[in-house]
């Protein structure tokens, strides 16, 4: 895995919207992307979610992004607002390192 780059982000599940994000993100098909390997979910609990895909590297993700924001796009009427300076999203990404 070493040399894979890595995107992550949370999601705060609006009350109520739990399945129905579930639901969607799980439409997420790795297929659509260049370079992109795999998607998991992870629910932390109390409408916390997690997201987290494996790329082939920076380029890789950098290319998809419109695609990306199109994705994030059906999803933003499900969430709450993590904080003003967030938004609905709080993202990281880098290289795997080990």
């Amino acid at each position: 895995m070493s040399g894979s780059f890595i995107s992550s982000v949370r999601f705060q599940a609006k009350t109520g919207q739990e399945e129905a994000f579930i639901k969607a993100v799980s439409k997420f098909d790795v297929s659509n992307y260049q370079g992109c390997h795999s998607h998991q979910i992870v629910d932390a609990g109390n409408g916390r979610f997690q997201t987290t895909i494996v790329w082939d590297n920076e380029d890789a993700i950098a290319a998809s992004r419109p695609e990306l924001i199109k994705f994030l796009d059906i999803l933003r009427p499900m969430l709450d607002e993590i904080s003003p300076e967030l938004g609905v999203t709080d993202s990281i990404s880098g290289l795997v390192v080990d």
